[in-house]
């Protein structure tokens, strides 16, 4: 017999829809970032340096960015309920057992998988919210899943310090990914078996179409803006929290937990970009940003008390997050329609390997000239990036004439 779907139950389908992937982008994202305010209790549990330590964040955060080239091209070949499953599967199975190992080397191992196997949902969801929703509502649902994001990294990073603090870090994995798992109960029920674009595409196609995107000049250089931002946000993001630990402050992971709530502003400034843009011409809203995150950077290295920092932080999300929504935009706008799936990747993958990258050189930069080392280095950077940024709209302007 066949089930006749009325508009009353597909309008409740979609928003099941809307909401489990919210959710589940929510959880996957986050599980790559759950190990940045826990430094000191991982290196206390594996007895080794602090600075060590911070390789699991690296490690995982530069399997995720690479698995996005893998995933993204696939997610139009691919249905996306399968490519869901699979990387919460992974997700959950690598978080379950990462608190029993005893080798570090393992351990590290074992967080770089969960990168792996997280990036395939972001990855598929953003590809099936842009094939299932209306054109006229895209932008307002691709902010969200931006949003969904952001959220992610903010509750994932203060919900497990908060929880280390209580109980204890590999006790805190166990609980989220116990959240994974109840949310992939629901994935039958709301994410809807769809069929992929490309399928008479081959793979290898699929890939070598994705690559020639890295010969255009103007791809390049946005790509070098986002690789280097987020080189310096995640970068100073990682080593605050164990700057804020040491004197003058010793902070508890839990305050750095609510610390980070800070970063909610990162909403914020993608929304209010997204709204500017429509105002105020992209070039110039990119340049005005870039400069706000230079001025993040100097708030957050001459602050000597919390309020300060707080305020350096607030601004940094806000600033860092707001320019996301406009390299997009002239991504999106530089390559071909069929193309714009892939160009949203390679743009994840080379702000997340930015970030990956960043967390370690600026690990080294830490042991030779500690925390002011550092904020010198990241100012010289986000400098640096602004003339980047304007050589880039220069050369657009120049290709449309």
């Amino acid at each position: 017999m066949e089930i006749i779907h009325t508009p009353k139950i597909a309008q409740k389908q979609s928003k099941m829809s809307i909401i489990v992937s919210v959710v589940l982008i929510v959880l996957l994202v986050g599980s790559v970032y759950i190990s940045q305010l826990i430094f000191q209790e991982i290196a206390q549990s594996f007895n080794i340096n602090i600075l060590e330590a911070r390789l699991v964040f690296s490690l995982s955060c530069f399997c995720y960015a690479i698995s996005f080239f893998i995933y993204g091209p696939l997610s139009d070949r691919i249905s996306t309920r399968p490519l869901v499953i699979f990387g919460c599967i992974g997700t959950i199975f690598c978080l379950g057992i990462s608190g029993f190992v005893q080798s570090f080397k393992l351990y590290l191992f074992i967080m770089s998988l969960t990168g792996f196997f997280a990036a395939s949902v972001p990855a598929a969801l953003f590809a099936y919210t842009a094939k299932t929703t209306p054109n006229k509502q895209l932008p307002k649902m691709m902010g969200l899943m931006i949003s969904a994001s952001i959220v992610g990294i903010i509750f994932s990073r203060s919900f497990i310090a908060m929880l280390t603090d209580s109980c204890s870090w590999q006790f805190a994995f166990i609980i989220y990914a116990a959240l994974i798992f109840c949310t992939c109960l629901l994935i039958p029920y709301s994410i809807k078996k769809n069929a992929a674009n490309n399928q008479k595409l081959g793979i290898i196609q699929t890939y070598l179409n994705a690559t020639q995107l890295l010969l255009h000049k103007n791809i390049i250089v946005f790509l070098l803006v986002g690789f280097i931002l987020f080189f310096i946000y995640l970068g100073i993001s990682s080593f605050l929290t164990i700057y804020l630990k040491g004197a003058p402050f010793y902070l508890s992971s839990t305050t750095l937990g609510w610390l980070n709530f800070a970063g909610i502003s990162a909403v914020i400034g993608a929304t209010i970009t997204g709204k500017l843009s429509q105002s105020i011409q992209g070039n110039k809203l990119l340049i005005i940003c870039l400069l706000c995150v230079s001025a993040s950077i100097i708030i957050i290295g001459l602050s000597s008390n919390l309020i300060s920092i707080t305020i350096g932080i607030f601004s940094l999300f806000l600033s860092v997050f707001g320019v996301q929504p406009i390299i997009i935009s002239i991504l999106n706008q530089t390559v071909t329609m069929m193309s714009r799936g892939t160009i949203s990747s390679l743009y994840l993958l080379a702000c997340l390997a930015g970030g990956s990258i960043g967390t370690y050189l600026l690990g080294l930069v830490y042991e030779k000239q500690n925390w002011n080392g550092i904020i010198i280095t990241c100012i010289i950077l986000s400098l640096a990036n602004i003339v980047l940024a304007f050589w880039g709209t220069k050369l657009r302007q120049i290709a449309k004439k």
